[in-house]
């Protein structure tokens, strides 16, 4: 029986895989796993830090941990603290205790100076000159404080990720399955390679592409056959594939000849929900169950094979492992804000992507979270200082396709299930001149927008004495900096300095304290879509 493929009736690749899968939903099995073999599958849950990182304060340098305040001058040694170890050692005024980098800072302590830069002598060690409060120490939850999100669910799990899920403590996490796969390639006329060719035969191909692409792509293929022009022998490697395999692809007996049997067995003992495409070369693929599994039938043509599986096979097994529009690729973007390289050294920045946009992320080289969240990252020479504007190469690690906030953090935000860049008012302020993000907050101690959706009003508490820990500032809250010897990125670490020096936050990050002033945030949705993820918060 001929198959009449009326041109006017085709549907075009993106058509024909959206009924499809409207049809016959892609099912996903859920496994959890080690992390040390998570790398490239796909996250099946949101995950989020369960600690602060660092988890502890610790010294950047080797030297000696002491009290800022009372430099300079001589300090005595009263014990060390290596890498990996724990003392209880409380220093007093005028002590010091010798530390690794890595090590974490004595109670009581507030600064390191680089044994370098000292001068020891006995049980003593003499400091030069005036330190401030914090230097060389990494502080607790300076890079990601607890309850970041460390992967969200549908994405790929990547070398920096895996670093982030470790140092977050983290050893077991719940991805999808890759789908199994049978591939069937038939025809008389077909010869394995390696044979030797004879009259009127050519040598099969399409499956050794589609194995070969298959593994490449991460799929398990479980069987595989070469099959002539028998319906019953198409029929049997059918019935075979269905018992093993989560997916069917077979190749051939798809077109409008006498001796195309594929799409006469599928239509008799299973069901085509597409059959014929809008797409040269691959018209006649057909899209269909055999006995409930999904099966893709391709012609022989192997450049048909190559080009159908790329534009929908490959889209069908990506729902079906959990994967969305993620890549590795590199583009160009142009600055939102200026940045430059360390004068000796090649540097490489991470950045988050925004509509055509790369946005600088503030990075230490200890700051595996920062780095694991970024889109991607440039590369720079030494000593080159680029301007806002600049177009600059990215390195792609991912893309992010979801709803994208940013700006300002606040407690509100917490659950929104949107991809969040939290780099302030600095960035937000520059985002709405440029006409990016999806949802923009910002600070009114930064600018005011002509219009907006929403408005958050709170109350900057102060709790403590002493030094003082304010925020960077491409923060709204820097505005109420004075004099800060610690800043830190975000307002959700600085309960790890209460009762440790002097703080301040919006409510809501802290329960009482003296206040400061008012800050507004103005919430502007650029997006029509946007809205219904901020609906129950306003």
């Amino acid at each position: 029986m001929r198959a009449i493929l009326p041109e006017d009736s085709l549907l075009s690749a993106q058509e024909a895989i959206s009924l499809f899968v409207s049809k016959v939903p892609p099912e996903r099995r859920i496994k959890e796993i080690e992390i040390t073999d998570a790398l490239n599958k796909i996250s099946a849950e949101d995950v989020y830090a369960p600690i602060d990182l660092p988890p502890f304060s610790r010294s950047t340098v080797d030297g000696f941990a002491i009290k800022s305040s009372f430099t300079p001058g001589k300090f005595k040694i009263i014990g060390k603290i290596n890498i990996g170890e724990y003392k209880k050692i409380e220093i007093s005024d005028n002590e010091a205790v010798e530390v690794d980098t890595g090590a974490m800072i004595p109670k009581g302590a507030d600064a390191v100076i680089k044994i370098e830069e000292t001068k020891i002598e006995g049980e003593y060690v003499e400091i030069p000159k005036k330190l401030n409060f914090g230097t060389n120490i990494a502080w607790i939850g300076s890079d990601m404080p607890r309850g970041t999100q460390i992967l969200y669910k549908g994405e790929k799990i990547t070398p920096e990720k895996i670093a982030f899920l470790a140092s977050a403590g983290i050893g077991k996490v719940k991805v999808y399955e890759p789908p199994s796969v049978y591939v069937i390639s038939t025809g008389d006329e077909l010869i394995e390679p390696g044979k030797e060719l004879q009259p009127g035969k050519i040598y099969e191909s399409n499956l050794h592409f589609l194995i070969s692409r298959l593994k490449n792509d991460g799929y398990n293929v479980v069987g595989h056959k070469v099959v002539g022009d028998d319906k019953d022998k198409i029929e049997e490697a059918l019935e075979e594939a269905s018992e093993i395999a989560d997916v069917i692809i077979i190749t051939g007996g798809t077109s409008a000849g006498e001796k195309d049997l594929v799409h006469q067995i599928i239509r008799e003992k299973g069901e085509i929900i597409v059959h014929g495409l809008k797409f040269k070369p691959g018209k006649p693929t057909l899209l269909g169950k055999f006995n409930g599994k999904p099966v893709f039938g391709l012609p022989g043509n192997i450049v048909s094979t190559i080009m159908i599986y790329d534009r929908v096979i490959r889209n069908y097994l990506s729902l079906m492992k959990g994967e969305e529009n993620t890549t590795e690729e590199t583009e160009y973007a142009q600055l939102l804000l200026p940045v430059k390289a360390d004068k000796k050294r090649f540097t490489y920045i991470p950045v988050y992507l925004v509509q055509g946009f790369a946005i600088p992320i503030p990075f230490d080289s200890y700051m595996v979270g920062s780095f694991s969240l970024a889109d991607g990252f440039i590369g720079l020479e030494p000593g080159t200082e680029l301007k806002e504007g600049d177009k600059v190469e990215v390195i792609i690690k991912r893309k992010d396709m979801r709803i994208t906030l940013i700006g300002e953090e606040d407690k509100r935000f917490d659950n929104l299930n949107v991809r969040k860049i939290y780099l302030g008012s600095q960035v937000s302020c520059k985002a709405l001149e440029k006409g990016i993000g999806d949802i923009v907050v910002v600070s009114s101690l930064f600018c005011t927008p002509n219009n907006y959706d929403y408005l958050i009003e709170r109350r900057i508490l102060e709790q403590g004495e002493g030094d003082e820990v304010g925020y960077f500032d491409w923060l709204g809250l820097s505005k109420f900096n004075r004099n800060p010897s610690v800043k830190l990125k975000s307002p959700s670490t600085v309960l790890n300095f209460l009762g440790k020096a002097k703080v301040f936050a919006p409510e809501g990050y802290l329960k009482e304290g003296k206040e400061l002033g008012k800050e507004k945030l103005f919430v502007i949705v650029r997006n029509k879509e946007a809205f219904k993820f901020l609906n129950g918060i306003f």
